[in-house]
């Protein structure tokens, strides 16, 4: 556990993999997990957007979900981050839902040429 967080490592969430195939340089796969993690937080925002809530990186291990009075929590996945956003927001989130599909001739040519 980090004394200055508080918070117990978590194992990384598959979500996370900044080299899954292990063909880069550590600092190729930090920069890379960074960037990918950006990109992340950008689409989850648009989901959340709606809902008066937003999310942000926390420390690169986790992220803080926020809702418009103020109220935070830290969620430790992508797939945590979900249920922590609908307690906040006190709603269901389903980002598959049909609005939240982003056609990709809607993505920048940086996301679709990461992916």
């Amino acid at each position: 556990m980090c004394e200055v967080c508080a918070v117990f490592g978590v194992s990384e969430h598959w979500t996370d993999a900044g080299d899954p195939m292990g063909q880069h340089s550590v600092a190729a796969g930090i920069l890379e997990n960074r960037a990918e993690r950006a990109r992340r937080l950008r689409l989850i925002n648009r989901i959340l957007r709606p809902y008066g809530l937003k999310a942000e990186d926390w420390d690169g291990e986790s992220y803080a979900v926020e809702d418009a009075s103020g109220r935070r929590q830290l969620a430790s996945d992508l797939s945590t981050l979900w249920r922590v956003a609908e307690q906040l927001g006190d709603t269901f989130i389903d980002p598959l839902e049909g609005e939240f599909v982003i056609a990709p001739s809607s993505w920048s040519d940086s996301y679709r040429a990461s992916n």
